[in-house]
């Protein structure tokens, strides 16, 4: 598969908070990214967050890469209860479970498979330049963006206070109307798996959210085509460029919603010989 492989590149970088809670993996023919939810409840782990241990958990496991991706993915979610156990965590209260997003790409000879659960993506960008996500999308922090929005234009004092019900709502909707890795069986039911052929793929993204397009309105889908653009001009680093010089201009997360300046970044590209 790798003599099909033109070149991977890879971006990890940590953004505004303390800790990169994004993980990373490529392992032989999988590559994966994973997106630790950041903590409602401020327990620390040997100095570490409850979504930087998930992140990695769940990534250590996939790269053994030695079963399916369900399995792997299943084996994941067994691993990360056992430690929230083993360290004392409080894992059936959703506030204070360690959990994790994952998108993870397996390269066969002519053709893709994937798992995918919670925020992060896979995009595939096509010879004709066309792009398109390898599965569907649902934002389920459309509402408390929302709600951020209209907080900073009340001029709500205080408003990432404010606001913490709303996070709290959305945390313990975890595996009823979203997914993640949690330790939870229900997780398992939120794994979005497939395959294609990858006749007519030209590039394979996949990322966590800090690599998503800035969008002013969080009722709209971020425009994926953007992305995909500016891929095609200059890699990952360009997207990754683009995306930091309008956070940078945007301190206060006005004019783009979000939750920090700068999230956490890990993002895989792998394109392949035309």
């Amino acid at each position: 598969m790798r003599g099909k492989i033109n070149n991977i590149e890879l971006v990890y970088e940590q953004g505004s908070s303390a800790l990169n809670e994004d993980s990373l993996t490529c392992s032989d023919n999988l590559f994966g990214v994973f997106d630790g939810a950041s903590s409602l409840v401020s327990d620390r782990y040997l100095g570490k967050t409850g979504a930087w241990w998930a992140s990695r958990l769940v990534s250590q496991e996939f790269s053994r890469n030695d079963s399916s991706l369900f399995e792997l993915g299943s084996r994941a979610n067994k691993k990360l209860q056992l430690q929230m156990t083993a360290m004392g965590v409080e894992s059936s209260d959703r506030l204070k479970s360690w959990s994790t997003s994952a998108a993870v790409c397996r390269l066969q000879d002519d053709s893709i498979e994937w798992l995918q659960s919670g925020d992060c993506q896979i995009l595939a960008i096509e010879e004709s330049g066309a792009c398109r996500l390898l599965t569907s999308y649902h934002n389920h922090d459309r509402e408390t963006l929302q709600k951020w929005q209209q907080l900073l234009a009340d001029n709500t004092p205080q408003p990432r206070e404010a606001l913490h019900p709303q996070l709290v709502k959305v945390r313990r909707q975890m595996n009823s109307s979203y997914g993640a890795l949690n330790g939870e069986q229900a997780a398992l039911d939120f794994f979005q798996t497939g395959s294609c052929s990858l006749a007519g793929i030209a590039h394979l993204l996949i990322f966590t959210d800090g690599l998503f397009p800035p969008g002013e309105n969080p009722a709209e889908e971020p425009d994926f085509c953007w992305l995909a653009d500016y891929y095609q001009q200059g890699g990952l680093e360009k997207v990754k460029q683009e995306i930091r010089k309008r956070e940078k201009h945007d301190p206060e997360c006005r004019r783009y919603p979000r939750f920090k300046m700068h999230d956490d970044i890990a993002a895989v590209a792998i394109s392949f010989q035309q």
